[in-house]
């Protein structure tokens, strides 16, 4: 045999020698097993359920350390339900009183409580004062009602703003040349007044803390309550900005639809920007809509119409928008002149063939007001249009060979003490009704 390094040869073949033996870890994971066996007994030794309250165990100020069993129940249900129930002094402003919370629906859970009290019974050596915080039953109606009864002489409602519009006096009415400036006439706004007070959820929320920390006075924060608004689609309207009054006879059928159309109208709020249209405000004239047959021109001659007689309204309607200076977009004077109108400035209206329309062209919504009589209706339209002026003259009458005659009327508008604007009418009537 011939050695060569460190293989060793023989004369048919080389045998490679064994590898070394590797040391055993084994006793790493056995060390490790053992180690956690040590910290688990040491953990059970010191950290584990104690058979009675630990020391040091508080429920509302009350200590609890050392009981178990029917001496803790008999506890939590003696005096850490007296400590919890006990009466709260409240101070809230200028009102003092005191109220029993088991009273108001706010009791003590004695067996939830105490369920809460065991799971501090696990608890790690010194490791000092725990407070435990006892369990409540709320009655939130019941607590409510209570403290609303208590704080009723505090509370004061807010007083909510409002716009209060009357029905319109009759201030304008003729036939020939007229003027109007818009006015606070009418008008009644109030802004309302702060109220003050606690929100009675608020008040159970703080009492209920108060309960549960084992206080006995609480005091009770007072806000101010900023008064709401009755009112908000009149915001800005503060003046009687146009007005018109017509007379007619008592009694007869039309006064009934005169009076209807008026009624359906009454309240009426246009916005900034809107367009006001008679015929979809009033609907169609029905028996079943409270409309009357009265008599009406239709194609130029007198027949009972159910409805007849609205005309007036909208003749009255249409000169209290002209006097307000707005932009009536569409109207239709009668073909046959009626005597107890202005000549000019009137409109008839039948349903979807002749309508008027008035477009809100200021800066705030516009409300139509109306009061009728035996005798008379009257239109107000609120809004606000400053110092606004408005005349409106009459031209004379030109005869034609009909019987009729061509009228002019023309409006000048007055704002911040210059023209704003005029308009004119050019109508021929065919005849006399």
């Amino acid at each position: 045999m011939t050695t060569y390094g460190s293989r060793r040869w023989t004369a048919s073949a080389a045998v490679t020698p064994p590898p070394p033996r590797r040391r055993s870890r084994r006793w790493v994971w056995w060390l490790g097993a053992a180690l956690l066996v040590v910290v688990a007994g040491v953990g059970v030794l010191v950290v584990r359920p104690s058979p009675v309250v630990p020391a040091g165990t508080y429920v509302a100020g009350v200590a609890l350390g050392g009981r178990d069993g029917q001496g803790l129940r008999g506890a939590i249900d003696g005096p850490v339900r007296l400590r919890v129930e006990q009466p709260v002094a409240i101070l809230a402003g200028s009102e003092r009183f005191t109220v029993r919370p088991a009273e108001l629906g706010i009791r003590l859970d004695v067996a939830a409580t105490e369920r809460a009290v065991g799971t501090s019974r696990f608890r790690l050596p010194g490791e000092g004062r725990r407070d435990v915080a006892p369990v409540l039953t709320v009655d939130e109606t019941r607590a409510q009602d209570g403290l609303d009864e208590s704080l009723r002489q505090l509370n004061r409602p807010a007083r909510n703003a409002s716009v209060r519009l009357a029905a319109p006096p009759a201030l304008l009415d003729g036939k020939g040349d007229l003027a109007y400036t818009a006015s606070d006439r009418g008008v009644t706004l109030d802004a309302g007044e702060p109220g003050r007070g606690v929100p009675a959820t608020d008040a159970v929320r703080l009492l209920t803390e108060t309960v549960r920390s084992g206080g006995s006075m609480l005091s009770l924060p007072v806000r101010t309550l900023p008064p709401g608004n009755d009112t908000p689609k009149l915001a800005g309207v503060d003046q009687l900005i146009g007005t018109f009054t017509t007379y007619h006879p008592c009694c007869a059928p039309r006064v009934t639809n005169i009076h209807r159309i008026a009624e359906l109208i009454d309240g009426t709020v246009v916005p900034a920007g809107g367009t006001f249209s008679l015929n979809d405000a009033a609907g169609e004239r029905t028996r079943g809509r409270g409309f009357v047959p009265a008599p009406a021109i239709v194609d130029g001659e007198l027949e009972d119409q159910l409805g007849g007689g609205v005309s007036q309204f909208s003749t009255t309607l249409f000169n209290a928008a002209w006097f307000a200076g707005l932009d009536i977009e569409r109207h239709q004077p009668h073909s046959l002149y009626i005597s107890r109108y202005p000549p000019g400035r009137e409109a008839t209206l039948d349903w979807r063939a002749i309508d008027q329309v008035i477009r809100n062209d200021t800066s705030a919504p516009f409300v139509i007001r109306t009061r009728t009589t035996g005798t008379s209706v009257t239109v107000g339209i609120y809004g606000h249009t400053g110092d606004r002026e408005v005349s409106s003259v009459t031209g004379a009458r030109q005869p034609r060979d009909n019987g009729g005659f061509r009228i002019t009327v023309k409006r000048t508008i007055n704002q911040d003490g210059a023209v704003r604007g005029t308009n004119t009418l050019n109508w021929t009537y065919q005849g006399l009704d």
